[in-house]
């Protein structure tokens, strides 16, 4: 179906829109640059001025979903206080586990797409620098949660990562449907178990 809103000088834009639309309705085997060229309505040549290839036109897309879920992981962080950010740090967790289940859940892609080596090897900045914000994004609150403690820190976010991936995996292959029929469910599952993880990440950091 041809995009009705496309006009010169958006193709880039249309054309990145077009494969986030196809990951999320199919993952991310079905993005292809032929398919997004028959969405937004324009030759199947036209997107090669600007993606020279399927792994360009990956990188440009894993970007757009970067950007849109850094945003929805620091939106979903409660303020940070003066204080004691103690219990901040682990609700912060709570929340970006939350948060990750729900953005992968509606558009299938998540760290593995991101930080994927499908995209490694496409060397281009402004993916880079929102990579590296959205990993902040997750990972002040880990280092608030075990005192700056680096190593314990990437320790309890790759278990937090691991759940909430899960749990978004799951949520989409239908595994959940009676259990958790709800987004939220889901995402509030792994909240929980990262509230755990956190507690327990705390817990030992204050012991030593």
């Amino acid at each position: 179906m041809a995009r009705s809103g496309y006009h010169h000088g958006d193709l880039r834009a249309a054309l990145i829109a077009a494969g986030l639309e196809m990951v999320a309705e199919h993952g991310i085997a079905a993005l292809s640059v032929a398919d997004a060229a028959k969405r937004t309505g324009v030759s199947a040549a036209a997107p090669y001025r600007h993606f020279p290839n399927r792994q360009a036109f990956l990188a440009a897309v894993a970007t757009a979903a970067a950007r849109e879920f850094d945003d929805e992981v620091r939106a979903a962080v409660p303020p940070r206080p003066d204080g004691d950010q103690a219990e901040w740090a682990i609700e912060a967790m709570a929340a970006t586990a939350g948060a990750y289940v729900r953005f992968v859940a509606r558009t299938r892609i998540g760290w593995d797409v991101i930080y994927g080596t499908d995209v490694g090897d496409a060397v281009d900045e402004e993916r880079l620098d929102v990579a590296r914000s959205l990993n902040d994004a997750f990972l002040e609150p880990a280092l608030a949660v075990t005192d700056g403690d680096v190593r314990r820190a990437l320790r309890v976010l790759e278990h937090e990562v691991a759940a909430a991936h899960g749990y978004a995996s799951l949520f989409v292959a239908g595994l959940f449907d009676r259990k958790y029929p709800e987004i939220d469910r889901a995402a509030a599952q792994a909240a929980a178990i990262t509230r755990t993880l956190a507690l327990a990440a705390r817990a030992d950091a204050t012991a030593t």
